[in-house]
């Protein structure tokens, strides 16, 4: 059997037209993973490649440093292998970073923490060409009360309550290190500010923890809309996370487009 060579890359990608990362077996639609795995054989000229992600984002989230594993059957240097993906896979997709990696990394359980945004606006106008990177909700929001409301999830809980249905793991058990909650001024790295004017409202979530369930970060955002308009209060929040089990879900699935894989750490 032939050695397998495993390589880490750092990736950017805007997911709008996406299925999101992973390749799901008997579903239409392009994926981050996919279009990839395609560059990779055409590269490679071999179907003896595999990827795997630190995180599978959702159709239409979108990714700052999603980092992933790629097994090739021979080797080729780092740098030559960026070059080539990114003359072979679509524009919103990028390959910042390549390296060689030890046959033991593993993206996801090698992780100290992961780090998600997400940025939203509550004007009930915002330019088009933001459209796509920012979820907007037009309404009137006591953004104090979220900032406070965030505080909940801070520390240790059982997150069964803030993950989709269905979801398969071991535990649902994570804890959040670090939460906020800011307006967004002076401008954006990746955000047209300047095209929505001043009037934009615009504000971005961070949230860091030591791993998230699936569409655990948007059940958050959501509870915490819900308990900005009023429609929950902090010990609906505080019930769903200390007793979680038989409790109502507090929060609604937020749009993905204001979602963002910021960062993993390893």
């Amino acid at each position: 059997m032939s050695r397998v060579h495993s390589f880490s890359a750092t990736i950017q990608y805007k997911g709008t037209n996406y299925n999101g990362w992973q390749i799901q077996n008997g579903q239409a639609g392009k994926t981050i993973q996919g279009e990839i795995n395609y560059a990779l054989k055409k590269i490679t000229k071999s179907e003896l490649i595999h990827t795997i992600g630190s995180g599978r984002t959702d159709a239409g989230v979108h990714a700052l440093g999603q980092v992933i594993r790629m097994d090739l059957p021979f080797m080729i240097e780092p740098i030559g292998l960026q070059r080539a993906l990114n003359a072979l896979i679509p524009a919103d997709i990028r390959i910042l970073e390549v390296k060689k990696i030890d046959e033991s990394f593993h993206p996801i359980y090698n992780a100290k923490w992961k780090e998600y945004i997400y940025c939203f606006s509550t004007s009930t106008i915002i330019s088009p060409f933001d459209r796509e990177l920012v979820a907007q909700y037009p309404y009137e929001i006591d953004i104090a009360a979220m900032k406070n409301g965030g505080r909940l999830f801070l520390g240790k809980h059982d997150f069964c309550n803030f993950s989709c249905t269905g979801t398969e793991v071991k535990s649902t058990i994570r804890e959040i290190f670090e939460f906020s909650l800011e307006p967004i001024n002076g401008g954006h790295p990746w955000i047209n500010l300047a095209s929505s004017g001043a009037t934009a409202n615009y504000y971005l979530f961070r949230i860091r923890g030591s791993g998230f369930l699936k569409q655990m970060v948007r059940l958050i955002v959501g509870a915490l809309f819900n308990l900005g308009r009023g429609k929950i209060k902090e010990t609906d929040i505080a019930a769903a996370l200390v007793a979680p089990y038989g409790v109502k879900k507090v929060g609604f699935v937020a749009d993905p487009e204001g979602l963002y894989l910021a960062e993993v750490h390893y």
